[in-house]
């Protein structure tokens, strides 16, 4: 099994474990400009020491070993990210939360989550993903363990807070790992597999949970999370390789002073924000308010909303695979990723519209019709990735991400905000409420998509010529 997977995400390229296949110009859509970068020095001895690799694997067995530890940080992260879609009834009485205490409680993972992306972008570049991530995943551990024992609201914050810092950079460590050891023409095909396991564990969240709950209480649950936190750390620190990365140069001061380059790029603007909008706004429904949608709108029980989220969750990991497989498989018939991005994300806004009218009848559809589609938003970091040099990866990605996920803080707590705006009736929100905050967020993402074609629209003409050609 391991080596079909290898054949799948590999295709026809071998895996390099000292170098990487160059990008493939236009017909991917990959390229490295040079950029406005401050002068960088020499490594010091520190750095020397700190990139010092292990014996590289290659094969089935470097994809195992890089892939594999990196998947399991990854699924307990979008596991503690939508736990509170079913948890919320439990959290709302026994803390008595209103809808905007529920999304501001709910979004704290977000708030740190893009507090922590740049810092540990730049720590990634400086040490390697392996270090960085194990570290964090011990906060993680942590912060599941303070939300365990809270006795009030900021306890309950607090924990959540530190859970969204721990596991911060999962996903983005495995980017920067995946840009270090495979070629740049199999990175949306790994992304692809890597948010599969991300909606593996948003479907362990959903129906798995509310099983569960029927055993144990909700406290057990994260102590128990805390401990697969844990084991989850120690993989990545024993089993992943060290990579002989690019020399690092510089001081940490210089590396901070690269980010500028990055926020003042255009074109990481008009291909990141769409993503940002996106992403931002799907992670948020998912993670919370598309299971009160359910039961306010769509009139769904516990286990009957607990089951269509599991169903919506894997539309999202199987659009993940299918995303970057179609965009891996489209650039080589000639169609550039960013033609195939623009088009996914045009598809994703129009599939969320009848969830923004609140048709309820046909919620099961509606959810996994757009929690499908959301994964196109993820092409932009494989684009990015390719529009920078290699040794700022992990600062690129993360600085994405920062976006992003504050986007998806805004999204979570203003839709709880906005819902609190209108009385609640018999525990259940107003229909008006859900309408005017997804409504919002609907129109945010299809103004990101309008600049996108806008800004990009000299490279879409260009796609096109070479398809013709």
């Amino acid at each position: 099994m391991v080596e079909a997977w290898y054949r799948t995400v590999n295709g026809p390229s071998s895996i390099h474990s000292g170098s990487r296949a160059a990008g493939t110009g236009i017909t991917f859509g990959y390229t490295r400009p040079s950029l406005d970068i401050p002068e960088q020095t020499s490594p010091n001895a520190e750095d020397v020491e700190a990139i010092t690799p292990a014996p590289a694997p290659t094969g089935t067995r470097l994809l195992a070993r890089v892939f594999l530890p990196f998947a399991a940080a990854y699924y307990v992260s979008f596991l503690f990210r939508n736990v509170n879609s079913v948890v919320f009834p439990e959290l709302t009485h026994e803390f008595s939360l209103t809808p905007g205490a529920l999304g501001l409680l709910t979004s704290a993972y977000f708030l740190t989550f893009a507090g922590a992306q740049l810092p540990l972008g730049i720590l990634m570049d400086r040490y390697g993903p392996r270090r960085v991530n194990a570290g964090m995943l011990l906060v993680g551990a942590f912060g599941a363990i303070v939300f365990a024992f809270a006795t009030s609201l900021p306890g309950l914050v607090a924990g959540r807070a530190l859970i969204g810092l721990g596991v911060a950079v999962c996903l983005m460590a495995a980017m920067t790992a995946f840009v270090l050891w495979f070629p740049m023409e199999r990175m949306a095909t790994l992304v692809g597999w890597m948010l599969l396991v991300g909606a593996i564990g948003a479907l362990s969240a959903t129906k798995p949970v509310e099983l569960v709950l029927r055993a144990i209480d909700w406290r057990t649950l994260f102590l128990a999370l805390a401990g697969y936190t844990l084991c989850a750390s120690l993989a990545i620190f024993l089993f992943v390789p060290e990579k002989a990365a690019p020399p690092r140069r510089g001081t940490m001061l210089s590396q901070i002073a690269a980010v500028g380059p990055i926020f003042r790029n255009r074109g990481f603007w008009s291909v990141g924000f769409v993503a940002a909008c996106q992403q931002g706004v799907s992670l948020s429904l998912l993670g919370l308010w598309a299971g009160p949608w359910m039961r306010d709108v769509a009139g769904l029980g516990r286990a009957e909303l607990a089951q269509n989220l599991l169903f919506a969750a894997g539309a999202f990991g199987v659009g993940a695979v299918l995303c970057g497989s179609l965009s891996d498989r489209l650039a080589q018939r000639g169609v550039p990723p960013l033609l195939t991005y623009l088009a996914g994300c045009v598809a994703c806004g129009v599939a969320m519209i009848p969830i923004v009218l609140g048709f309820g009848s046909a919620s099961l559809l509606l959810w996994i019709l757009y929690m499908g589609l959301a994964p196109f938003g993820a092409l932009s970091y494989a684009l990015l990735a390719g529009r920078f040099p290699k040794e700022m990866a992990g600062r690129v990605v993360t600085a994405l991400n920062t976006v992003t996920f504050l986007l998806a803080f805004a999204v979570q707590y203003g839709v709880g905000a906005i819902i609190d705006l209108w009385p609640v009736l018999d525990g259940h929100y107003a229909l008006e409420g859900y309408r005017t905050a997804f409504a919002l967020c609907w129109l945010m993402q299809a103004a990101a998509v309008a600049w996108l074609a806008y800004a990009e629209r000299d490279g879409l003409r260009l796609s096109r010529s070479v398809m013709m050609n």
